[in-house]
């Protein structure tokens, strides 16, 4: 499949994101974003999407609520790397826990999450992760649960090989 088979895939699966979601103006969202996506491909590392989805939340705009703007970019994001990584599993927020859950798995910005023996849906960041963000306001210290994780730091894409 060319860049342009994808492109035009990625376009009517966000443009239709975007309806869903209530999105104002959602054609222009939707070409925006695409757009936003084929201008950071040189710039950007594959794992890493932070900066795209926060371009995209930006530009979401008034059309939405601050919170949901937050939650439709990473959607959009997950729809961008099933596309990318179709051999990948990819969840964003709003996804069940899926059966079996997946052993590692990797957020936005390519911090890999290692799910916990203990708790069925639970997850811990690498270590080396964790020593990476140890000066970020959050708290990767502590165990986090599937929903969340989702909400906070997805969309996350199943990890298949050694990292």
């Amino acid at each position: 499949m060319t860049t342009s088979d994808t492109d035009a895939r990625l376009h009517e699966q966000v443009l239709a994101h975007l309806k869903a979601a209530g999105a104002a103006d959602a054609a222009r969202q939707a070409a925006d974003f695409v757009e936003r996506v084929q201008t950071g491909r040189a710039n950007t590392p594959p794992d890493n999407d932070a900066k795209l989805w926060g371009a995209t939340s930006f530009a979401l705009g008034t059309g939405l609520s601050s919170e949901d703007r937050l939650i439709v970019a990473r959607q959009l994001i997950a729809i961008l790397r099933r596309l990318r990584e179709p051999h990948r599993r990819t969840w964003a927020p709003g996804d069940e826990l899926p059966t079996p859950p997946p052993a590692k798995m990797a957020d936005l910005d390519g911090d890999v999450w290692m799910h916990q023996k203990a708790g069925n849906g639970c997850y811990r960041m690498s270590s080396k992760d964790r020593r990476r963000n140890a000066d970020s306001i959050h708290d990767y210290e502590g165990v986090q649960v599937w929903p969340f994780l989702l909400n906070a730091e997805g969309p996350f894409t199943e990890v298949t090989s050694t990292r």
